[in-house]
Parts: structure tokens; sequence; C-alpha cells
């Protein structure tokens, strides 16, 4: 997204002087976290007039996320002073350009501003819907891709058929995280694990699966941190900004936990079963 320096209306920018004595800021960080881009804004005003049309949602806070590589685009509004951002990894690729703005959300006629500078103090002023009323920092930086390695979960989980249990069983024990399914589940399991349903099935075994594990982690039950399932998760969890200690307490349930490291897969699964539904229809 190219910026215009100039407008047939005032526009409070800092490459620019529209407006005297005041200011319109926006810090803004980014974080790539299991599987999920977090952008954060912070808007910073000065202006009172232009914060009152917010307050009243005359006008609206705009980030705009733009990724050339994957074409992706798309626009968050808020009305509060911070906005919070997530996008899945996978929708965004290489360099990345972050815009802030403030928007007008209706069209605004006789609009006057006592930090105005003079040359507009005498000129009607108008703003259509949409019209940029201030602009913002920009950033733009670079995602590289995940460390697919450290991040795949199967390489310390396997799922294995027993022929003495009728339930699902975990054993946490050794190495790998192994999953003990029924023989008749193991063979539907095994044979359904490359088809359209393919997260879906695999959410079924696993996320019920981790919330075991995590829960056992929680209360340290036996020598756990020996083994390898236990010292990769580990390091997945420090590297997105968690303790996989805190797993278990009222800052990260196992629930949650299971589902941010498997990333979504409650949405996964679902929109496979959409399109399934879509090609039956």
């Amino acid at each position: 997204m190219k910026i215009n320096p100039s407008y047939p209306y005032p526009v409070l920018y800092m490459n620019n002087d529209d407006y005297i004595g005041t200011n319109f800021h926006v810090k803004m960080g980014i974080r790539d976290s299991f599987g999920q881009v977090q952008i954060t804004a912070e808007f910073i005003l000065d202006n009172e007039p232009i914060r009152k049309m917010i307050e009243d949602g005359t006008c609206v806070y705009l980030i705009h996320v733009e990724c050339p590589q994957t074409s992706f685009r798309k626009a968050y509004k808020g009305m509060n002073d911070k906005l919070e951002i997530t996008v899945p990894s996978n929708q965004l690729r290489g360099k990345i350009t972050i815009h802030s703005f403030i928007i007008a959300n209706k069209n605004i006629d006789h609009y006057t501003n006592e930090f105005l500078n003079d040359w507009y103090q005498e000129v009607p002023i108008s703003f259509e819907k949409g019209n940029f009323i201030a602009i913002g920092e920009a950033i733009e930086t670079t995602l590289f891709e995940d460390d697919t390695e450290l991040l795949n979960l199967p390489s310390i989980v396997t799922v294995t058929k027993s022929l003495k249990n009728d339930y699902m069983d975990v054993d946490l024990h050794s190495n790998n995280i192994t999953i003990q399914l029924p023989e008749k589940e193991y063979k539907l399991y095994a044979s359904s694990a490359h088809s359209t349903l393919k997260s879906t099935i695999l959410s079924t075994v696993i996320v019920p699966s981790l919330v075991y594990v995590f829960s056992k982690v929680r209360e340290k039950s036996g020598d756990l941190e020996e083994y390898t399932w236990y010292q990769v998760l580990e390091k997945i969890f420090a590297e997105n900004d968690y303790n996989l200690e805190d797993v278990g307490s009222d800052k990260l349930s196992p629930l949650k936990a299971a589902q941010i490291i498997l990333r979504n897969p409650l949405k996964t699964s679902f929109e496979e079963i959409e399109r399934l539904n879509r090609m039956e229809d």
C-alpha cells in the first residue's frame, strides 16, 4: 500500500502540516507464536476532537496488513486505544507491511477542529465514509518459515494398536508419547490417516491425548523431564514465549495448551467437514 502525501482534505499526519500542535502515533509489535502471527497496535492520539469522534463511532482506528507473497490483504478496525490481531502463519510469508490509520466510519459534514492549520479555518470540510482522518506509523518486517522439524509433533507422538484395551490410553514413560488405540479404532485410524478428514481424525486422537499429557506435566507425575517428548515440548513452549510449567495453571489450561500447540485444530476440523459437505451437495 502506497501512502499519498497529499489529500483534498486535512489529514493528521507526521509528514504534513495540516494540523498544528497535535500528533497521532502508533506503537506496533509483531510475534509468531504457535502458528499464529500476533500483531498489537497501541494508538497514541492527543487530538481531543478526533478522539471524541472515535468514542461516538464517527471514526475508527484501522490497521491494514498486506503480504505480497501470499496476496493477503485485510483491514482490522477498532475503537479502543489498543488493537490485537491474530493471523494464521500460513497466510503470511516473507515480507509483510502494516499500516495504521484513523478513518471516517460514516460521512462527516461541517468538520471543525481547533488544531487545524489556519489555512483550513475558513474552508468548509467534509469527509466521506472511508476517508483518512489520520495516518500513523507503518512497519515492514519479514517472516521466516517455521522450524518445521521442531514443530513436527508426530515426531514425538506414536499411535499404536492395543490388543487388550477397549479404550484409548496414553503412555508417557518413554521418549515418545505413545497413544494406544483399540484394534478396531486403530484400523480405522490407519486407513483414514490420509483421507479428506485427516486433520479431523488426528484432532480426535491427539487433542485429548495432549490434554492428558499436560495434566500429568502439571502433577509432575514421575520423572517426565528425562524423556525426549518433554524436552521437545519444553523447547516449543519456550520459543513461543510460554513456560511448559504454566500449563494447568490459571495462565494456561491443558485444553487451551493442546489447541494452541496444534494450531487451532477445532477450526481446521470444521473447515474439513464444511468442504466435505459442499462436495456432497
